[in-house]
């Protein structure tokens, strides 16, 4: 019985099938890594709009500090002024920066890998941010020390000067207002802008 002759292989068959399988297998790669990078996009898009509305709502927080001091300020200059003696009082400013998404974006290194200059302008505005903050509870911890008082504070002298002891009031106050102004500046003018741009890069 004779042998059946098998065919012999093609080259060129064996290499256009080579070429196939490269090809699905360099296809299902691109498409994968289009697919994580379309992932990124997404989370990337996710957290500077959760960033945007962070920022607005501490704008909004910053102009309703501005409006207690820059109204006490104004009170007591112009009593002043006019040889009167305004009571020094505590004053209900809050600023509770905790800027969670901020937190978030440079531990998962959001902000580092959009761009550099990014991230470092980000870290220093919210480094800002931690220092008006704690300045302000600083001036809440001094008004609750020193002008709560079950006697009647003497606030001024008998030429009607303000107590030495007290001048820190007036002094806290108007650094806090330069420090207020400029936060504000720098949230409302500058990092809502500029993730506003980050954003209309990413969609």
């Amino acid at each position: 019985m004779g042998h059946m002759k098998l065919p012999k292989p093609s080259f060129k068959s064996f290499f256009f099938e080579l070429i196939i399988v490269f090809v699905g297998v360099y296809g299902a790669f691109e498409l994968n890594r289009f697919q994580e990078s379309q992932r990124d996009d997404r989370i990337k898009i996710n957290y500077f709009n959760s960033f945007n509305s962070e920022l607005v709502k501490l704008s909004a927080d910053i102009q309703v500090g501005q409006g207690i001091i820059n109204d006490q300020l104004a009170y007591l200059d112009s009593a002043m002024a006019a040889g009167s003696k305004p009571k020094l009082k505590p004053l209900l400013i809050y600023l509770e920066a905790q800027m969670l998404i901020t937190k978030a974006g440079f531990n998962d290194d959001v902000f580092t890998q959009m761009r550099s200059d990014l991230a470092a302008s980000l870290s220093g505005g919210y480094d800002h941010v931690q220092l008006v903050s704690k300045m302000t509870d600083n001036f809440n911890e001094a008004c609750r020390m020193h002008l709560i008082d079950n006697e009647v504070i003497e606030f001024y002298d008998r030429k009607g000067k303000l107590k030495p002891q007290f001048e820190w009031y007036l002094t806290d106050l108007r650094n806090l207002k330069f420090y207020y102004d400029r936060l504000y500046g720098m949230i409302s003018n500058g990092a809502i802008p500029a993730t506003k741009v980050v954003l209309d890069e990413l969609n």
